[in-house]
């Protein structure tokens, strides 16, 4: 068990979901591309692959910038570089609302992916000190039900556009609401129980006689990093591909679904997350397992990919259904955070989940560019004013990516260490 952690408590809860406000805002962000897709083709006069290396732009300094917010997150305040974080990303997204430089919006996605990599290694190291190992996976699954329904969120964020005029008001809307969030997190959050302070202090000493390089080497080395974070990473697809930015076109173009019938089927993807992660989390506690359960989501993902792929004149219930089966059974991935808390030492819990962040968050910063690199390869060159416009037979080509990568993450999980729950150092 933790040595610094305690049973839940009411505070404890407290303490970890509004710092999850943080991870909720940032999914509001980085989802609301798939929503605006077209918008902002439109006002920025792109096509598919600059879109993508648009919204990419987030992931690239996700990469970049994880692996310094773990080692700043082992060795200073937590609550304070989250309010930092919140402040900076606030501020971008009221910048990016009334640019009309495509090169500055690009920044502004820079600048807000670079801050948002504090909120998941915030709380992941803030549930290893207020719960116990036992439980980890479960206040995971929650701490991710919430950026799930920020994703959600994003999924009807044109309801809104249309409500107020523009893209760029609803944008305004969600970094004010940014705003109530950052004094939510000023109140709520505190780096660690009360009684831990001789422990926290004994770690930062570790952490000062280790040396920063050292520490990063220690979690660069560690193997389940490397497994469990690809694991990771081809599982977010759904998210990050049809979730944050193709989802609604794929289904307008390909099955022939509404504006409105898209944006629900494919907000359905957050929500099966929503339900699945402290499912998935709750499941692995209960079993006292992590490998099994995270190789049956993996299997169970890939199957509802090929059934929206293949499956013949699927209806928008049945295209809904199999868009919440994706979220749902992808939702596995939470295991790996829980994983990662056991199989590293208690004073380099965030550098490590940082070195697994870099490897799934690179997800996005690939995958994201290579599907619209897909696209345009495939693309007859038709367009509509000044926007492409892309043929079924793109998106089908394109998408063939998804199965493959889950092909990919059941080969990780077989080389995954099971953990029984339990932390294998200290």
């Amino acid at each position: 068990m933790n040595q610094i952690s305690q049973r839940s408590t009411f505070k404890s809860w407290i303490v970890i979901l509004t710092a999850a406000l943080f991870f909720l805002f940032e999914y509001i962000n980085m989802n609301s591309f798939d929503s605006l897709n077209a918008q902002l083709r439109q006002a920025f006069h792109v096509n598919a692959l600059e879109i993508s290396n648009l919204s990419a732009m987030y992931f690239y300094a996700n990469v970049l910038f994880l692996i310094p917010a773990g080692l700043l997150l082992d060795r200073f305040s937590t609550k304070k570089l989250i309010l930092m974080a919140m402040a900076v990303s606030v501020i971008a997204t009221y910048v990016f609302a009334t640019t009309d430089s495509f090169a500055i919006a690009k920044l502004c996605r820079f600048v807000t992916g670079m801050a948002s990599t504090f909120c998941l290694l915030s709380a992941v190291l803030l549930t290893s000190r207020w719960f116990e190992s036992k439980t980890a996976a479960l206040v995971m699954g929650i701490v991710v039900a919430m950026p799930m329904l920020g994703g959600t969120l994003a999924q009807q964020i044109t309801l809104l556009s249309d409500a107020l005029g523009s893209w760029r008001e609803a944008l305004m809307v969600v970094a004010s609401v940014g705003v109530v969030f950052f004094i939510l997190i000023g109140i709520g959050v505190k780096d660690f129980p009360a009684h831990a302070d001789k422990h926290i202090v004994l770690q930062q000493q570790r952490l000062k006689i280790n040396g920063f390089w050292r520490s990063l080497g220690q979690a660069i080395s560690n193997r389940q990093v490397w497994f469990a974070g690809l694991y990771t990473n081809f599982l977010c697809l759904p998210v990050f591909i049809l979730g944050a930015l193709w989802g609604k076109e794929y289904l307008m173009v390909v099955h022939g679904l509404s504006a409105n019938q898209s944006d629900i089927a494919t907000s359905l993807i957050f929500i099966g997350m929503l339900i699945g992660s402290p499912l998935n989390g709750g499941l692995s506690d209960g079993w006292r397992r992590r490998k099994m359960p995270m190789i049956l989501g993996a299997a169970l993902t890939l199957l509802a990919m090929l059934a929206i792929l293949y499956a013949p004149d699927l209806s928008a219930l049945s295209l809904s259904l199999l868009f919440f089966a994706l979220g749902f059974f992808s939702a596995s991935q939470i295991i790996t955070y829980a994983l990662l808390i056991e199989s590293s030492h208690s004073h380099l819990t965030a550098s490590t989940e940082s070195v697994a962040a870099v490897i799934i968050m690179s997800s996005g910063a690939l995958f994201q560019p290579f599907f619209g690199y897909l696209m345009q390869q495939h693309w007859s060159g038709k367009m509509a004013g000044q926007v492409a416009v892309y043929a079924p037979s793109d998106y089908q080509h394109a998408l063939l990516l998804l199965p493959i990568a889950f092909v990919a993450s059941i080969v990780m999980a077989l080389f995954i260490k099971e953990t029984r729950c339990r932390r294998l150092f200290d």
